[in-house]
C-alpha cells in the first residue's frame, strides 16, 4: 500500500473541513428558510424563483397536464416549495418535493404546463358543505336587534308579512351565485339545488342529475356513485310552523328525505336555542338506523353534551354555519364541546339572507368567533380542514376530492400567501382579488360527443396572466362548431384593481342552449339586480367586507351583546353576559339558552361548563372521546 505524505493528509483534511462547512452552511441556510407553522409538519423542498412583475404565479404553456409549484397543503404536511403533478385527465399523480418525484413522471412533467407560485398557497378546492343556492341572489336581511329561539319564528314572521326571500327565476341568477363561490376558491357545494357548470353540485333531489352536469361521479366512466340527500324539513312540512318542546308524536321522521337510495343524509336539525329545537334532534336520532348510516346534520345549535356523545360515537358530523346562526339566534352550535367529544366539523355559508356570501367570509366569521369567543379552540389548520377534507369525509367523497393526494381529482385553488402569518391564513383571509387560480377536473361535454371521460383540470377563474397561458384543451375541439376554430371561453374582468379571467362561456355550454358570456350574466344580475360578486373600496383597489354583511357578533337583547370586558368591576372575558366570577367557562362563550333551564350547561355537575370541559359527561379527571378521522377511542385527561 502506498503511504500518504503528511502534506497529502493535511490537504485532504482541509478539503474535508471545507466541504463539511459548505454542506453545513447550506443546510443551515435551508433550515433558516423553513417556515414554522403550529400543529403541522413542514418539509422544505426548494426555494422557488420570484414571479415576474409581482404576480402570484408565472405560467409556462405546455401540454394539458399540469405541474404546479408553491407551498402545497397536504392534510398534515406543508411542502414548502413543493409541487402537484396532474395528468392530462385532471387526476393528481404526485404531491411532494420535485427531488422525490418518481422518475417515470419526468417526461409528463417536462411536457406539462408549469405554474410556479413562489409565495402561492396551493390548496384543495374548497367544499361548501351546505347552502341554498336558489336564494343566493337575495340581499341580506335588514340588520335589527331582533333574535329568535327557533327557525319557525322568523320563517312564519316573514311569511305573514310577505317578506320571504324569493327563489331564483333564472338560470343566470343561480350561475351568478355559483360564480361568487368560485371566486374565492370553492369548487364543490351541497346547495340543496343545482345548476350546470362551475361548481360540483354534490347533493340533488333527482338521482339522474349526473347525466346532465359535470358531476363528481361520471356514470360514463363506470365510477361508483354517492347519493347525498339534503333535507331542509326532515320532521314536518315547510308550511308547518308549530313547535314541540317534547314528545315525537307530532312528527313523522319516517317521511323524511332519507330512503333506500340515500348514502349520506344531510338534514337541517335543531336550528334554534329552545326546547323545541333541541327536541328535533331527540326525535330524529331515535329513528332506527338514522345515526348508524352516514349522517351529517346542519346547524345543531340546540345540542347538549349527551347529543354530542351520540354523534361522536356513531361517526356522525356537524355542518356549522356560525354567521347565519349568530345573526338569527344570537348563538351558534357548541362547537368547542363537539370538537372535544370528537365530532367532525365542516363549515358552510347557509344562504345570503342571513349567512355569508362565500366561504372566505364564513371562514372570516369562524376565525373571529374562534379568537374572541372560543378561546382559540381551533388552529388555523383546523379551520382550513373545515372547508377541505372534513366536508369531503362527512359526505363520504374523500376518495375523490378534499385533499391533495395521488389518485384524487385535481380540484385546486391557489391563493396569494404574500405577507401572511402562515399559509392557512392566505385561505382564511382570502378574497376574490387574492384568489389566483381555481381549477376543477372537468368532464364536460364528453357525455354528449362520445369523447374521453375527463378533459383535464380546467381553469374556472384566476389571474389573467395565468389563464392566458393555460393550454387549449379538448373543449376547443368540441365547441369549434359553435365558437369557430379558436374559441375564447374566458372574459377579463377588473376585480378591485386586479385583472381576472372568468370562464363563463365554457361553463355554461351544454349543447342545449346558447352559452352565456360574463356580459350576459351581468345583464341579468348586475347593477344591484342580484347580490354582487364582490365589493371594492372607494378607489376600487382592494376588496372589502360587504357593507351589509350579517353580523358575526353574538347578541340577544337584554341578555348580552358580545362585548368583551377585561377590566373594571364587571368582567366578562367571553362576552356572554355572565360575569367572570359566576361564569363556569370564563373564556368560552356559553350564555344560558332557553333550553338550559336557567343555568349554564354543566352536564356532569363538576362546576366546569360543557363547552370548555374536556370531559363534559364525566366529573372525574379522565374520560374518552372519539378520533373523528379514524373512529378510534381516545383517552382524555380533563384536569378537573
Amino acid at each position: 500500500m502506498k503511504r500518504m505524505s503528511i502534506i497529502s493528509i493535511l490537504a485532504a483534511s482541509i478539503l474535508l473541513v471545507f466541504v463539511s462547512s459548505s454542506i453545513g452552511a447550506k443546510n443551515k441556510n435551508s433550515a433558516s428558510k423553513k417556515m414554522k407553522v403550529p400543529d403541522v409538519k413542514v418539509i422544505f423542498c426548494e426555494e422557488l424563483p420570484a414571479s415576474a412583475g409581482g404576480e402570484v404565479c408565472d405560467c409556462e404553456t405546455g401540454a394539458v397536464s399540469l405541474t404546479i409549484k408553491g407551498n402545497v397543503l397536504d392534510i398534515d404536511t406543508i411542502f414548502q416549495g413543493g409541487e402537484v403533478v396532474i395528468d392530462e385527465t385532471g387526476l393528481i399523480v404526485y404531491v411532494g418535493c420535485s427531488l422525490d418525484r418518481p422518475e417515470n413522471l419526468d417526461s409528463l412533467v417536462e411536457a406539462s404546463t408549469k405554474i410556479t407560485c413562489a409565495q402561492g398557497v396551493i390548496s384543495p378546492g374548497l367544499i361548501n358543505a351546505h347552502d341554498h343556492l336558489a336564494y343566493n341572489h337575495n340581499y341580506p336581511f335588514e340588520s335589527t336587534d331582533m333574535r329568535f329561539e327557533h327557525r319557525s319564528e322568523w320563517r312564519e314572521l316573514l311569511k305573514t308579512y310577505g317578506m320571504s326571500p324569493p327563489p331564483s327565476e333564472d338560470y343566470a341568477q343561480d350561475i351568478w351565485s355559483e360564480l361568487r363561490q368560485v371566486m374565492t376558491g370553492t369548487t364543490a357545494i351541497a346547495a340543496a339545488s343545482y345548476e350546470l357548470g362551475f361548481l360540483r353540485n354534490l347533493d340533488t333531489w333527482w338521482k339522474y342529475h349526473e347525466y346532465f352536469d359535470d358531476y363528481l361521479w361520471a356514470v360514463y366512466s363506470g365510477e361508483s356513485r354517492i347519493q347525498i340527500d339534503t333535507d331542509t324539513f326532515p320532521l314536518q312540512s315547510p308550511g308547518d310552523y308549530s313547535q314541540h318542546p317534547s314528545g315525537c308524536g307530532h312528527y313523522d321522521p319516517g317521511a323524511c328525505g332519507k330512503n333506500d337510495y340515500t348514502d349520506v343524509f344531510v338534514p337541517h336539525v335543531s336550528e334554534g336555542i329552545n326546547d323545541a329545537a333541541h327536541n328535533e334532534f331527540t326525535c330524529l336520532s331515535s329513528v332506527p338506523d338514522m345515526l348508524s348510516d352516514p349522517f351529517a346534520m346542519i346547524h345543531g345549535v340546540a345540542l347538549d353534551a349527551i347529543d354530542g356523545e351520540l354523534l361522536a360515537s356513531h361517526g356522525a358530523s356537524l355542518i356549522w354555519s356560525p354567521r347565519s346562526n349568530i345573526s338569527l339566534y344570537g348563538n351558534t352550535a357548541p362547537v368547542s364541546m363537539l370538537h372535544n367529544q370528537g365530532v367532525l366539523l365542516s363549515l358552510s355559508t347557509d344562504w345570503t339572507p342571513s349567512g355569508s356570501m362565500n366561504l372566505s367570509r364564513e371562514l372570516a366569521c369562524a376565525d373571529e368567533f374562534n379568537k374572541k369567543y372560543l378561546n382559540n379552540t381551533f388552529s388555523d389548520r383546523e379551520l382550513w380542514m373545515m372547508v377541505t377534507y372534513n366536508p369531503a369525509a362527512a359526505l363520504r367523497i374523500e376518495d375523490k376530492i378534499g385533499a391533495l393526494k395521488t389518485g384524487l381529482f385535481a380540484d385546486i385553488a391557489i391563493f396569494d400567501g404574500k405577507g401572511k402569518e402562515n399559509p392557512y391564513r392566505a385561505i382564511i383571509e382570502a378574497d376574490p382579488k387574492s384568489t389566483a387560480l381555481v381549477l376543477k377536473r372537468s368532464s364536460m361535454p364528453s357525455p354528449f360527443v362520445g369523447g374521453p371521460d375527463y378533459l383535464g383540470s380546467i381553469a374556472l377563474y384566476g389571474d389573467d396572466n395565468i389563464l392566458n397561458a393555460m393550454p387549449v384543451t379538448l373543449h376547443a375541439t368540441y365547441y369549434s362548431w359553435f365558437y369557430g376554430e379558436s374559441p375564447s371561453f374566458c372574459t377579463t374582468v377588473d376585480v378591485c384593481g386586479s385583472e381576472k379571467a372568468i370562464c363563463v362561456s365554457r361553463e355554461t355550454y351544454w349543447g342545449f342552449w346558447t352559452p352565456y358570456t360574463y356580459e350576459d350574466l351581468y345583464a341579468v344580475n348586475g347593477d344591484g339586480a342580484s347580490y354582487p360578486l364582490f365589493f371594492c373600496n372607494e378607489s376600487s383597489t382592494e376588496c372589502i367586507t360587504p357593507p351589509d354583511e350579517p353580523t358575526s357578533i353574538p347578541s340577544r337583547m337584554g341578555e348580552y351583546d358580545g362585548t368583551i370586558i377585561k377590566k373594571g368591576g364587571f368582567k366578562d372575558y367571553d362576552g356572554d353576559g355572565i360575569p367572570d366570577n359566576a361564569d363556569n367557562c370564563k373564556k368560552t362563550f356559553n350564555p344560558i339558552r332557553p333550553m338550559d333551564n336557567g343555568v349554564q350547561a354543566d352536564s356532569d355537575g363538576d362546576g366546569i361548563g360543557d363547552v370548555c370541559d374536556k370531559c363534559p359527561l364525566s366529573a372525574g379527571a379522565e374520560c374518552t372521546a372519539v378520533d373523528p378521522y379514524t373512529g378510534e377511542i381516545v383517552y382524555i385527561t380533563d384536569g378537573d
